[in-house]
């Protein structure tokens, strides 16, 4: 949540160079505005003043900002916590002399005692703003080693950072034109291009427009950007690192839209083409993890919000092959600190590899030598880092908001591993899942499909409740599907496992209530024909999602006919409701309200 960008470049004489960095700022903001778009602001230095311009709203929505020529820039697209979404409480601040801006992303947790004690000092605030509390504190911290000429010191941002409580990540940049940043939790990540002009950014791919190569941060680690060099240093030792660059081998071109109105449906579409990409693995790293996941005592799956429907799914897949798998919703999860052990597995599931409350669930497993295997689908990752067998999605970026690719892709890999434990040679199932991804691009490119969608959309629309109903592999889909029209659309959505349905979810059923129902051609068929027989007995629209047709059925969405893929089948119509619906509302489905990409704070 929030995206840092910051550029400053090698020559601060050559006009050119001048004329580029807040433009670049603005830029890399644009790629970074999933992770918030309440507000945004761009800071330049020029001539040792610090320029600075904020606005509410969404950075894509201004055609044309203008931003003076400088050399340096920071700039902040925020996804407010505290405090509401005005020009006063958007990134950067500044500090009370105009030496210093500041932004932040995570959550100072102890900044109400701060600012108790910084208010009983003199200092005076005019936002409702943790980010602000940094700021000050920063000014206090430096009273003693301020040197005027100088400015504000590295040292004096890393001393303030240190009495920070909680995860936050700062970036600040100072009248000199110099840039620090510290990491401790929400990740930053610095990179470099051929000219030696130097970035920092919230994510690698965001980089790939202007860096060639990066480092992503550790915790608890800081950067120092003074007269055209870059150094890395360890905050709470005081001691300088090695900074050792990586190749940035992301397509910055995926970026774009590619003809697509909007990047979730750009996003859906793509999954006709990306879902066997996840098994292109390094060869002797998936060897070395399935032998670890057949000798196990037992298998967590954990995730956070549609991650943590994945990782249930996998749980599923896993146990129908004799693997004990217990999936841990990530925000759930302190009760298993007493059982987990070294003789277990954690596999993490990750659209971003940042998000907070699955980290946090991953640095307690590890000091209880639990075994961790993840899957992200963004490089530089703190998740990756973090596991002893990391693996990557390989899909190309997520933009909109909704996970979708990574979704489908994240469940075709934990497919996988149940098949291989059960001895499928993986080149068997990349042969399966490349059929199958053929009749899920014809399902997506038929005409009837797109308009059938686009109808019941209209009608969905108007609704006050819309259930979605299965079980077995589909009762995960239900949730899936519920969470999207939640997310996107704004409707009041609830999935329930169709044998919920008598155990009190039937009282809210009423004559035009919509039932979506999912079922497969397996053994929970009959049960879930039964679930909407009841459910119409009592007056409900039943719509099912279903490779075969059935009478009970008011609307029937067809998906493709291939039942090993069909729990995938059966969550992608409600993508394509939920974008049409949210079409239909006038809404963006690319930045629903109140979320964003990453959750980087808990």
């Amino acid at each position: 949540m929030c995206g840092i960008y910051a550029v400053a470049l090698a020559s601060k004489n050559s006009k050119t160079s001048k004329d580029r960095a807040g433009q670049q700022v603005l830029d890399g903001l644009k790629r970074l505005e999933y992770r918030g778009y309440d507000s945004w602001g761009v800071a330049v230095e020029v001539d040792k003043k610090i320029s600075l311009d904020k606005h509410i709203g969404k950075i894509g929505s201004v055609v044309s900002p203008q931003v003076p020529a400088a050399a340096v820039a920071l700039g902040h697209t925020r996804w407010a916590t505290h405090g509401g979404v005005t020009d006063i409480n958007a990134h950067p601040h500044a500090a009370s002399d105009g030496s210093f801006v500041l932004v932040q992303n995570g959550v100072m947790e102890n900044y109400q005692e701060m600012k108790t004690e910084l208010m009983a000092k003199g200092y005076t605030f005019i936002s409702q703003t943790d980010t602000e509390v940094i700021v000050h504190l920063v000014e206090e911290t430096r009273r003693l080693p301020l040197d005027k000429k100088k400015g504000l010191s590295f040292e004096a941002v890393c001393e303030a950072f240190c009495q920070l409580t909680g995860r936050n990540t700062i970036a600040v940049l100072t009248h000199a034109g110099n840039i620090y940043a510290v990491r401790d939790g929400s990740p930053l990540v610095v990179g470099k291009d051929k000219k030696g002009n130097f970035f920092l950014s919230s994510d690698v791919v965001s980089l790939a427009a202007d860096a060639s190569e990066y480092y992503a941060l550790e915790s608890r680690e800081a950067i120092k950007i003074e007269n055209g060099k870059a150094e890395l240093f360890d905050v709470d030792r005081q001691v300088k690192l090695p900074l050792l660059f990586s190749d940035i081998d992301v397509d910055a071109t995926k970026l774009d839209k590619n003809g697509f109105a909007d990047f979730m449906l750009k996003e859906i579409y793509e999954q006709a083409e990306v879902l066997e990409k996840p098994l292109r693995q390094p060869k002797e790293l998936l060897e070395a993890f399935m032998k670890k996941l057949k000798t196990a005592r037992h298998v967590y799956t954990i995730g956070a919000g549609s991650a943590d429907f994945v990782s249930t799914q996998i749980s599923f897949f896993l146990r129908q092959k004799g693997i004990f798998a217990t999936p841990i919703k990530a925000y759930e999860s302190r009760s298993f600190q007493g059982v987990v052990g070294n003789q277990d597995i954690c596999l993490v599931v990750s659209q971003s590899g940042e998000t907070a409350d699955t980290v946090e669930v991953i640095e307690w497993m590890k000091q209880k030598g639990v075994t961790i295997a993840s899957i992200v689908n963004m490089p530089g990752s703190t998740i990756s880092r973090l596991s002893d067998f990391p693996f990557m999605l390989q899909i190309g970026p997520e933009i909109g908001i909704a996970s979708t690719k990574a979704v489908s892709s994240t469940m075709v890999w934990g497919k996988a591993l149940a098949e291989m434990v059960a001895g499928k040679k993986i080149e068997m199932y990349q042969a399966e899942v490349r059929k199958y991804q053929s009749q899920l691009s014809n399902w997506l490119s038929h005409a009837h499909t797109t308009e059938q969608l686009k109808d019941i959309a209209v009608e969905l629309a108007k609704m006050r409740d819309i259930f979605i109903l299965g079980r077995g592999q589909l009762y995960m889909p239900t949730l899936e599907s519920a969470l999207k029209l939640k997310e996107i659309s704004y409707l009041h959505a609830e999935g329930f496992s169709g044998g919920e349905l008598k155990h009190g979810v039937i009282a809210l059923i009423e004559k035009g209530t919509p039932v979506i129902c999912l079922i497969a051609h397996d053994q929970e068929r009959a049960d879930m024909l039964s679930a909407a027989a009841e459910v119409k007995a009592r007056g409900a629209c039943v719509i099912g999602i279903a490779a075969q047709e059935n009478e009970l059925f008011d609307e029937w969405i067809a998906i493709p006919d291939n039942e090993q893929f069909v729990s995938i089948s059966s969550f992608i119509p409600a993508q394509l409701l939920t974008y049409y619906i949210a079409l239909e509302k006038g809404l963006d489905p690319d930045k629903p309200r109140n979320l964003a990409k990453s959750v980087t704070v808990k």
